[in-house]
């Protein structure tokens, strides 16, 4: 799959959600891989997320009634090969970026299990922010987490998914981009599952990417120390 930017991270996703996908018009190339792969659209050109491969092994987990199974996700990128900057630099990589058409399932703890939070937060850490621009009163800091927790705590609006960004860190490990309150509360009130929607821009330089991957695990389990 050289053509392709693939996750960091495997996601076991709602089984329902995936057998949805249409299969690839490549899919046929891939019928020997033993892996669901699931390749991302672009919501705003209208471009459905499809189904690259791993069909066999969705019907039979449907048979079976197993309600989650591990996924790999792949995406195309228009940044260039020999482009070492783009992938790095939050404001350009965002001229890139591509939106899965489709939400998925997946159990809150897995998002945990996998490491892939930058920050927890929690009602002591809600709303606390470095940047002067997005800090709060003590009082409306508490009310907006209060407000939330309020509205999750029956179930999760679908509504309103996590983003998980492919590769976002670095270039070479999937982080979540937007969603760390939600994933908090979620959590606290052990739903069983969250909705969350993938994008990605693009990767880092073949070459690089051994020695990005040891950078990022280190710069990630810093974020979550301190945050």
């Amino acid at each position: 799959m050289s053509n392709f930017c693939i996750s960091s991270e495997t996601y076991k996703l709602s089984t329902n959600d995936i057998a949805v996908l249409a299969d690839n018009e490549l899919s046929a190339r891939y019928t020997k891989r033993r892996k669901v792969v699931i390749l991302l659209g672009d919501l705003e050109k209208g471009i459905n997320d499809t189904l690259l491969c791993g069909r066999k092994i969705i019907n039979k987990a449907l048979k079976d009634h197993k309600p989650y199974v591990p996924a790999k996700i792949a995406f195309r990128t228009n940044i260039k090969r020999y482009d070492l900057i783009t992938p790095f630099i939050k404001k350009l990589r965002g001229k890139y970026k591509i939106w899965s058409s489709n939400i998925y399932h997946i159990d809150p703890r897995e998002i945990r299990r996998m490491k892939i939070e930058r920050s927890f937060r929690n009602k002591n850490s809600a709303y606390t922010f470095s940047n002067p621009l997005y800090r709060y009163s003590e009082a409306e800091r508490k009310k907006r987490y209060e407000t939330l927790y309020e509205s999750m705590k029956k179930g999760y609006d679908d509504n309103y998914p996590i983003e998980i960004m492919l590769l976002r860190m670095l270039g070479i490990k999937d982080t979540v981009n937007n969603g760390h309150h939600r994933m908090g509360i979620a959590l606290e009130c052990k739903l069983p599952q969250v909705a969350v929607n993938f994008s990605a821009a693009g990767q880092a330089p073949y070459i690089l990417r051994p020695i990005l991957r040891i950078i990022a695990n280190i710069a990630i389990r810093l974020k979550q120390r301190h945050k």
